[in-house]
C-alpha cells in the first residue's frame, strides 16, 4: 500500500508539471505585445512612430478622476522617464533630437481630455496640444488594454504638426 501512495503522488505531480508546461506557451501567446504603426510630421520632417506606452493615472486637474495617457514616439524612452509622474525629461529628450512623438490624455469616456503634448526638436522640445486637436477611435479600451487609432494636427507659429497612428498596448498604472 505504501508503494501505491507514492506512485499516486508521483503521478499527480507529473500531471501537474505537464499541465503547467503545456499551458505556459498558450498564456504567453495570448499576451499580445505592444505595437504602434504610424507617423508624425513636425516642422516639415516626418518621423515613424515605433514605440507606445499607455498608463492609467489620476487626472492632474481633478485627482478624483482617472485618465489614460498614451505616449507614441519614434525611439524608445528610458524606463525611468516613463515611470516618472510628470515625465518632464521627455521635453529634454525631444530638444536633443532623441525622441519625436505625441502624448494624448484620454478620459474614461474614450475621448481626448485635457492637454496633450507634441515632442519635437523642431519646436524646441515640446508644445502643448488642446484636446480638440486629437481624435481617438477605440478598438479596445479596458483596465488592462488599450487599442485604437489616434490622430491629430495643429500649428506652432508658422509650423504645422500632425500624426496618425494605430496602437495596441497593455495599460500600466502610475505608482
Amino acid at each position: 500500500m505504501h508503494v501505491a501512495i507514492r506512485f499516486g503522488r508521483s503521478r499527480a505531480l507529473l500531471v501537474l508539471v505537464l499541465t503547467v508546461i503545456l499551458l505556459l506557451p498558450g498564456a504567453a501567446a495570448s499576451a499580445e505585445p505592444d505595437s504602434v504603426t504610424g507617423s508624425m510630421t513636425a516642422g516639415g520632417k516626418t518621423y515613424k512612430l515605433t514605440h507606445v506606452s499607455v498608463r492609467r493615472q489620476p487626472y492632474m486637474n481633478d485627482k478624483t478622476k482617472t485618465v489614460v495617457v498614451v505616449l507614441l514616439t519614434d525611439n524608445a524612452v528610458p524606463k525611468n522617464v516613463l515611470d516618472d509622474k510628470y515625465r518632464l525629461e521627455l521635453t529634454d529628450l525631444a530638444r536633443e533630437g532623441k525622441i519625436h512623438g505625441v502624448s494624448v490624455t484620454l478620459g474614461l469616456d474614450k475621448k481626448p481630455s485635457g492637454t496633450g503634448w507634441t515632442y519635437a526638436k523642431e519646436f524646441g522640445g515640446a508644445i502643448v496640444n488642446r484636446d480638440d486637436q486629437s481624435s481617438f477611435e477605440p478598438a479596445v479600451f479596458t483596465d488592462a488594454r488599450a487599442e485604437g487609432k489616434l490622430s491629430g494636427h495643429g500649428t506652432f507659429g508658422d509650423e504645422k504638426w500632425d500624426y496618425t497612428a494605430t496602437f495596441k498596448a497593455a495599460v500600466s498604472t502610475l505608482k
